[in-house]
């Protein structure tokens, strides 16, 4: 009997976000910024990155994102969101996938800054969540923009957080 998890990959996720938290969480909100990962931990975040971006972005077929449900991703943008705006944090569905995405993208960026040099600044606790510092990485890698763009990240789209992010890194 499994108890409360009706999947193994559930039980495999509750236990990634127990060892997440004790190891990392329980540091405070500095210790989720992606420079300040271990080896281990950039390496698991950026899978869960990777798996988060690929099922809500499709080279070949623009979607709306439906899988925002990652738990350790969302703890760490919940412990990022308590910083910049105290206990009481209230982010909608769409926020939440806004925010969880420039997440993800810091990570991968992270991950290959380490391997190899790209020129990414390292984000702080105020400006990792935030478009601009997306768009001064546009600057230095103009390529960049060029691919998310590509595999629908960014978009002209009449709806939602995809709008926005299509207009500021597209002017």
């Amino acid at each position: 009997m499994r108890g409360e998890f009706s999947t193994p990959s559930e039980e495999r996720a509750h236990q990634m976000l127990s060892r997440f938290s004790n190891e990392v969480l329980s540091y405070g909100p500095t210790a989720v910024l992606p420079q300040n990962l271990n080896s281990e931990w950039i390496r698991n975040l950026q899978k869960m990155s990777e798996d988060f971006l690929d099922s809500n972005f499709d080279l070949y077929e623009c979607k709306d994102p439906r899988d925002i449900g990652n738990p350790v991703l969302m703890a760490c943008v919940y412990e990022i969101l308590n910083y910049q705006h105290g206990d009481h944090v209230d982010v909608t569905p769409d926020e939440m996938a806004e925010k969880l995405t420039i997440y993800a993208l810091s990570i991968i960026m992270e991950a290959v800054q380490r391997e190899t040099d790209i020129g990414v600044k390292p984000p702080n606790l105020d400006n990792i969540l935030s478009m601009n510092r997306i768009l001064a990485y546009k600057k230095t890698n103009p390529d960049f923009v060029k691919f998310l763009k590509q595999v629908c990240i960014v978009r002209t789209s009449e709806k939602g957080w995809f709008h926005n992010i299509a207009e500021k890194l597209l002017n």
